[in-house]
């Protein structure tokens, strides 16, 4: 089955209603099925973060409640992903974050789920891009 990494964008676009929806909306329902989909841990932080810049604390803490009861798997970090991460980052001009994010979908061979177009510069990166309307 194929896996899915899913970049905060992609988060943020089932949450506030944006261009991709439908796409999210057909990938979560892949989840339910049997396909592999995974938010990164670094992915829930930066969500954090944008949510307490916006929202109260107890409101966040819900968000990401019902975030994570999506049909994902939330990894947090081990060895191999970090050497991976570090490699993409020493190779690229990603931020810290964008290699965490990149290199998780690199080490489970899974398309990421993006609108950030500063992940092209990732070699061997397969990815899904959410429409995305400037």
């Amino acid at each position: 089955m194929p896996g899915f990494v899913l970049d905060t964008s992609a988060i943020l676009t089932v949450l506030n209603e944006e261009d991709g929806l439908d796409t999210m909306l057909a990938l979560l329902e892949r989840g339910k099925n049997g396909d592999t989909l995974y938010i990164p841990f670094m992915a829930v932080m930066e969500l954090e973060y944008l949510l307490l810049r916006k929202v109260s604390p107890e409101e966040t803490m819900a968000i990401l409640t019902l975030v994570r009861a999506w049909p994902v798997q939330v990894p947090e970090s081990t060895e191999e992903w970090r050497h991976l991460a570090a490699l993409l980052k020493s190779q690229t001009p990603l931020s810290v974050a964008d290699a965490w994010i990149a290199s998780l979908a690199l080490l489970h061979n899974a398309d990421l789920v993006h609108k950030d177009p500063e992940y092209e510069q990732a070699p061997g990166l397969s990815m899904l891009k959410l429409a995305y309307k400037e």
